[in-house]
């Protein structure tokens, strides 16, 4: 039960940073009942900067514990357990048998609240004890737990937790753990400084007597010689940091990159070795694909139905199909502001010019009075080259979609959500849409948001963005800061794959076609509820989220 909203155990109301882990357990559909097969176990990387940096200061804390019937346990960024000990065999016992195993996910989302995943998701020290867990099998033990942060860019790489089996608390634990992570945090800082001169002169061998571009990427450095700059533009070299991920760690990465402009460049990448996230880039522009015989002109089809989300450009594609330059736009939903006569005499009057083309746009907006007129001029063979636009064919009424049957072709325009390597390009031409004499570009971070952003209201919605970017003062740059705060997404989705943003972008949209009813969304999808709260937390789909 609850008082004030605030969760309650038994007549204690919970400490805030408790109750607010709880109404976070809720939010990802865990129960109380701890379920083992929620747990997920992967492969850990043993030599991983954080192991690398934390094994000296967990041996001798593991020398401080000996002969305790307390365990260490140490998490990564993602929540993984990468290191384990137990001072005790029947705590070790009783922790695997709830699934606290090498390479575990232990976050909120899985497990509720605990001293990894509370500290992992609240980014604060916690201590957790006997009935404050959320799960009723954690309720035997006392847990201290504090995030480890990265001391130059603050960012998370792991927690650290001491777990006991006790239901209250012990004063001297809080003190140790935030020391013991003190310690982890400087041993970090000089590995990150000893990785970056791994990656700067992985730099100078990969420049030296070479004229070809190349870029270095590791952590939040960016080494990049002029040429490398040049050939990325107009974007810029931190763009290829949505290529780490994709990096093996042995052998060598090669795909395109489209940096927007119609430029599409060779990228050759590799491993720097010693590092953990760093990486050789050696860019090229990409070859021209053979030229092929133009093929036969064909005669256009008399009639074209364009369909589409709103937003997806479907008068656009219309006008492009027409033929002819400039080609007559009449809406259906004039029809539903005058007098149906008038529209039906005006709409008669145009499609009787045969060497005209006629683009009816929004035909799902016609009154059903008025479709037979343009069933009647669809199947009329002297009438004006006819185009149609409507919502797509499952959400035409079966009026409308008897209409549009009758088209001899039909052209399906994708969401933006769905048209991910087009965004940047997109962007960038709306964009000098608006500066006409001038050529700004985007940085590397901005086009990653752009690309990982749903776009709920396709192209009309980027085009508002970057007419809300226009106003700005003109600095020949776009970054990250200067999108609106809804576009700039977070440091995890930007750094997804393309079949992760494909997930999301599902997610999101079932979530907005049930109006963010998420027992609905998870029925659309064909998941059970559980498993759509936990990609939503794995995908950054948050109740904020553009498209909730």
């Amino acid at each position: 039960m609850s008082l004030g909203g605030i969760p309650s155990q038994g007549s204690a109301v919970l400490r805030p940073p408790i109750a607010d882990s709880w109404r976070r357990s809720r939010l990802f559909g865990v129960e109380p009942e701890l379920d083992r097969a929620a747990i997920s176990i992967a492969e850990v990387d043993p030599r991983s900067r954080l192991m690398t940096a934390a094994r000296p200061v967990l041996d001798q804390l593991v020398e401080q514990l000996t002969g305790t019937r307390f365990s260490i346990l140490l998490a990564d960024r993602d929540c993984r357990l990468v290191f384990r000990w137990f001072g005790d065999r029947g705590l070790q016992r009783q922790l695997e048998d709830l699934g606290v195993l090498h390479g575990s996910q232990l976050s909120e989302g899985r497990v509720g609240t605990n001293a990894l995943g509370t500290p992992h998701e609240s980014r604060q020290a916690v201590e957790i004890h006997g009935q404050e867990h959320y799960a009723d099998a954690l309720k035997r033990f006392s847990c201290y737990g504090h995030p480890i942060r990265h001391p130059l860019t603050g960012r998370i790489e792991g927690v650290l937790d001491i777990t006991g089996e006790s239901d209250s608390g012990n004063p001297l634990f809080g003190p140790l753990v935030k020391r013991v992570v003190g310690d982890i945090e400087q041993l970090v800082l000089e590995s990150a400084r000893a990785c970056e001169r791994r990656l700067f002169l992985a730099f100078q061998q990969a420049t030296h007597h070479r004229s070809v571009p190349v870029a270095v990427l590791g952590g939040d450095l960016v080494f990049a010689n002029e040429t490398c700059i040049e050939q990325l533009r107009p974007a810029d070299p931190t763009l290829l940091r949505t290529l780490l991920p994709q990096v093996p760690e042995r052998g060598v990465f090669d795909t395109r990159l489209d940096v927007g402009d119609g430029i599409s460049l060779s990228v050759v990448a590799e491993r720097v070795e010693g590092s953990t996230d760093g990486a050789v880039f050696r860019i090229a522009k990409a070859p021209s694909s053979s030229r092929k015989p133009a093929p036969a002109a064909t005669k256009p089809a008399r009639s074209v139905l364009v369909t589409g989300e709103p937003g997806t450009g479907r008068t656009t594609a219309a006008r492009a199909r027409a033929g002819v330059d400039d080609p007559v736009v009449l809406h259906a939903a004039a029809a539903l502001r005058e007098e149906p006569r008038a529209w039906a005499t005006r709409f008669t009057d145009l499609v009787a010019q045969p060497h005209t083309a006629v683009v009816l746009d929004d035909v799902h907006l016609l009154p059903e009075s008025l479709l037979p007129l343009v069933g009647e001029a669809l199947d009329n063979s002297e009438s004006a080259r006819l185009l149609l636009t409507s919502v797509p064919s499952d959400a035409m009424s079966p009026a409308v979609a008897a209409i549009a049957a009758r088209c001899a072709e039909t052209v399906t325009l994708a969401p933006l959500r769905e048209r991910l390597d087009d965004r940047p390009a997109i962007a960038v031409t709306m964009l000098r849409d608006e500066y006409p004499d001038r050529k700004p570009h985007f940085t590397g971070t901005a086009l990653a948001a752009l690309r990982t952003h749903p776009w709920p209201g396709n192209l009309h919605e980027l085009r508002a963005v970057m007419r809300e970017v226009s106003r700005l003062p003109y600095t020949g740059v776009i970054d990250l800061a200067q999108l609106p705060p809804a576009c700039r997404g977070s440091s995890r989705t930007r750094q997804l794959g393309g079949r992760e943003l494909a997930e999301r972008n599902a997610i999101v949209t079932a979530l907005r076609a049930s109006e963010g009813n998420k027992l609905r969304a998870a029925r659309e999808l064909g998941i059970s509820r559980t498993t759509l709260y936990r990609r939503m937390q794995a995908l950054g789909v948050t109740d904020d989220c553009p498209l909730l």
